[in-house]
């Protein structure tokens, strides 16, 4: 495989925005969002008693920390995968495959904040700070290398994304069924939504050698089966939440609307797969993802 050409010369400008994407910005807010989520649920006197009840400092800690964490991971998953990202059209225009930073400035960049995230959660709760250095060693370790091996790494790959809501949660008030459930809650999301952009992009992880259930099964019926049955299960997941954090009616209801919507998208996909229909699946899911935090948030004011 080529290696990137370092004699481009890439403005400082261009590394500073290279820098920042090797963090993957997206997924990294998603992650803040989340460890927000599971924060909030977590505190039965209600939000505020962040800024009343010595909360604030370990809610801070815990966010810039689960930020950093995440960043690194995303910068050390950029460094792992540069070759493979060549192939993919999607992907190639990336800062180490494109030749703004070279792979060893991505890998530099990815373990210093790792450990810098690791650090600062070493203050919070030693409970957190193993749930992370797990996550980010479940995501390079194994869920990045299985990628290549089988479509079982979509489900392995989810759970250290849904890791941090978990880790918000036992933050706040410590282990307890609710840090399990907003963890289910944002794996079953991923599913999804994941399953839904592999569908869309099933040529360029063909061609890439990735073994997604999208480009394995060309009819496409089981991603369809499958983002139907995990829609279902997260619906059922996030009423449970709802239960044990005795939330209000309007929790339950707005939550409870926004997962039949991704459900709704889900059957509308397997009647008829299509690029439109996959779309909607992405965007009900991540308009669920966003009411949840809403939600949550709401829930404890």
């Amino acid at each position: 495989m080529e290696m990137p050409d370092p004699a481009r010369s890439p403005s400082i400008g261009m590394k500073l925005r290279a820098y920042y994407e090797l963090t993957k910005p997206g997924v990294t807010l998603m992650v803040a969002l989340s460890t927000v989520a599971g924060y909030a649920l977590a505190l039965p006197e209600g939000i505020f008693s962040v800024f009343t009840e010595g909360h604030g400092g370990r809610f801070l800690a815990t966010l810039m920390g689960t930020l950093l964490t995440s960043g690194g991971s995303g910068a050390l998953n950029h460094y792992a995968e540069w070759s493979s990202d060549q192939l993919m059209l999607r992907t190639r225009q990336r800062p180490i495959p494109a030749g703004v930073l070279t792979p060893y400035q991505g890998l530099l960049w990815g373990l210093v904040l790792c450990f810098l995230g690791l650090g600062v959660l070493l203050f919070v709760d030693f409970l957190v700070l193993l749930l992370a250095t797990l996550t980010v060693v479940s995501y390079i370790v194994v869920y990045t290398p299985m990628k290549r091996q089988t479509p079982m790494a979509l489900y392995v790959g989810a759970i250290p994304g849904a890791a941090p809501a978990a880790g918000g949660w036992i933050a706040a008030s410590g282990l307890g069924w609710g840090a399990v459930l907003v963890f289910l809650v944002l794996y079953f999301w991923q599913l999804p939504h994941f399953l839904a952009l592999s569908w869309l992009y099933r040529k360029d992880y063909a061609q890439a050698g990735f073994p997604m259930t999208a480009v394995l099964d060309q009819s496409g019926k089981r991603v369809a089966w499958q983002i139907l049955l995990t829609s279902l299960i997260l619906l059922g997941v996030t009423f449970a939440v709802g239960h044990v954090v005795q939330a209000s009616l309007g929790f339950m209801g707005g939550i409870g609307l926004l997962g039949i919507w991704v459900l709704w998208e889900a059957f509308s996909f397997l009647r008829q797969l299509s690029f439109t229909s996959a779309r909607r699946v992405l965007r009900s899911s991540y308009a669920y993802l966003l009411g949840f935090v809403a939600f949550a948030i709401g829930a404890r004011l």
